[in-house]
């Protein structure tokens, strides 16, 4: 239950950016949806689960939040700098790596 039907988000996320390396599936999906229900926009790095990231991001956009899909390895420098680079929307960043 990755989508934690009974809990309520408080905005406490609101005007933020939430990049989450490895966010496609398990526990990076939860931390996504439950930030996206908490106001933060969702920017997603994932390797190479195309499927598990387009699932992942339809439950973003059920919550109502912007959410972006960036393929790639994290292992590499300069993709972890465009990343961030194209994943920011908003002022505040909130960092979260699995």
């Amino acid at each position: 239950m990755y989508d934690a039907p009974f809990y309520e988000g408080s905005n406490k996320l609101k005007g933020k950016v939430a990049p989450i390396t490895g966010g496609d599936s398990g526990i990076g999906r939860s931390i996504a949806v439950l930030f996206a229900r908490e106001g933060a926009e969702i920017v997603i790095a994932f390797l190479s689960e195309d499927r598990d990231a387009e699932q992942t991001k339809h439950a973003v956009e059920e919550e109502g939040r912007k959410f972006l899909l960036i393929k790639g390895d994290v292992t590499s420098r300069s993709f972890c700098e465009a990343a961030v680079r194209r994943g920011l929307w908003a002022t505040r960043t909130c960092l979260i790596t699995r």
